[in-house]
């Protein structure tokens, strides 16, 4: 979806004056993003309350009463049911029992593969502007009648976009240099005086708001219902911190149970304080670490970015539970429009496949190759074209793993 030249001008002044520098709230945010409105959330949110149920835990899903966050025990009860219809009928059913209640969801795009697209297309176009996260986004959902958000003013590591979709919803922001010369806002649900000092945003159903990572907030309400959904993008982890996360696993292979050892043999001190030589196994190390080429080094963030890349920034996927087991007979193509992304190694005779930020090492002879090739250009594949009975069998789990993703669906055959 191409963007019009007042979206473009829109998102161009966005980048340059407001991401991570200054809040904003727009009045009737004119995109396709308010398609996932009060129905669709409460349509995740009865998915994915199923999905507690039927797991039985409840990760994911926070509850709280009056401020105080219940046990996961206590929260399955608590939970979104078909008979509640809507998240106003839920709300009907909580307010029976609570006059201060809070529930949180962070979970959502597990269940939703068609919400997925819709946020993709917004993310996508921040991305192109302000960058790629080195870390993910990740939607949140605030529902109830809390006067106060629960775990009260707070800073996140996160650049926040929300979109109320029932009920008003107002947003109080302190600047980070306020909130260091007043430390005792931290967590605060009492903070009359500092009232003054702060920016409030109110926000209805088709406005967006948006505030900085450094901003400290809070929502406050009268007590009436409202429901808030937000995308959260996580700019907490630098250059730096990403290079050394995604080299870790190069310098443990290199290592070896060397690089666990605990111990250090120290060296003999000279009489004049001079510590003249590193320890012997830091000797080694430096031996074995010279020894790593530019292709390892290169390969070593290349697992690491297309994982982060096929993830499309998001921190979750939907995963799609199915009892259907692929076989050579079946015809296959890519579901929807993301690509199943794949690069050669330099260093090793091996291709990786990724999809949604998992990823997979073939030899750069498997004939998976040739088929996500052609799924990617959105052919119709039939399995036995690609994989043999003998040696398909790593392929064709992997190809299973790439169905439960999402990345494929099966075309019926015909009658």
């Amino acid at each position: 979806m191409k963007l019009n030249s007042k979206e473009k001008k829109f998102w161009s002044k966005f980048a340059k004056s407001h991401w991570e520098k200054k809040s904003l709230l727009v009045k009737d945010f004119a995109s396709s993003i308010r398609e996932i409105d009060e129905y669709q959330i409460f349509s995740m949110l009865l998915k994915y309350s199923d999905l507690c149920r039927k797991l039985k835990n409840t990760d994911g899903i926070k509850f709280y009463e009056n401020g105080i966050r219940l046990h996961e025990d206590e929260v399955y009860s608590l939970l979104p049911e078909a008979k509640d219809v809507s998240l106003k009928g839920y709300h009907l059913r909580m307010e029976k029992v609570f006059s201060d209640y809070c529930l949180v969801c962070d979970e959502l795009l597990q269940v939703s593969q068609k919400n997925r697209e819709q946020l993709l297309h917004f993310s996508n176009t921040l991305f192109s502007y302000v960058g790629f996260p080195n870390r993910f986004a990740e939607i949140g959902l605030y529902l109830g009648n809390y006067r106060k958000t629960p775990f009260g003013v707070h800073v996140d590591g996160c650049g926040v976009f929300s979109f109320p979709v029932t009920g008003k919803k107002l947003f109080r922001l302190w600047t980070p240099q306020f909130a260091t010369k007043n430390p005792s806002l931290d967590r605060s649900h009492d903070y009359g005086r500092f009232k003054k000092y702060s920016k409030v945003m109110n926000a209805v159903p088709g406005d967006m708001t948006y505030w900085p990572s450094s901003a400290w907030h809070i929502a406050e309400s009268n007590g009436s219902f409202s429901a808030t959904w937000s995308l959260g993008v996580w700019v907490d982890v630098n250059h730096q911190q990403s290079l050394e996360s995604a080299l870790r696993p190069l310098l443990k292979s290199q290592l070896g149970p060397q690089g666990q050892s605990s111990y250090v043999n120290r060296p003999t001190l000279k009489e004049n304080g001079q510590l003249e030589k590193l320890p012997q196994n830091f000797q080694q190390s430096v031996t074995k670490i010279k020894k790593l080429t530019r292709n390892q080094i290169e390969d070593s963030l290349m697992r690491d970015w297309i994982r982060l890349s096929s993830a499309e920034g998001f921190k979750n996927a939907p995963y799609l539970e199915s009892n259907k087991k692929l076989n050579l007979k079946n015809q296959i193509q890519l579901n929807g429009t993301e690509k199943i992304q794949w690069t050669d190694l330099k260093s090793e005779a091996k291709r990786i496949f990724a999809f949604r930020g998992k990823v997979w090492e073939t030899s750069k002879a498997s004939p998976l190759f040739s088929l996500v090739k052609n799924l990617n250009l959105k052919k119709v594949c039939l399995l036995s074209d690609y994989l043999g009975a003998r040696n398909g069998k790593r392929d064709l789990v992997i190809l299973q793993e790439l169905f439960a993703c999402g990345a494929i669906k099966l075309i019926p055959k015909k009658n």
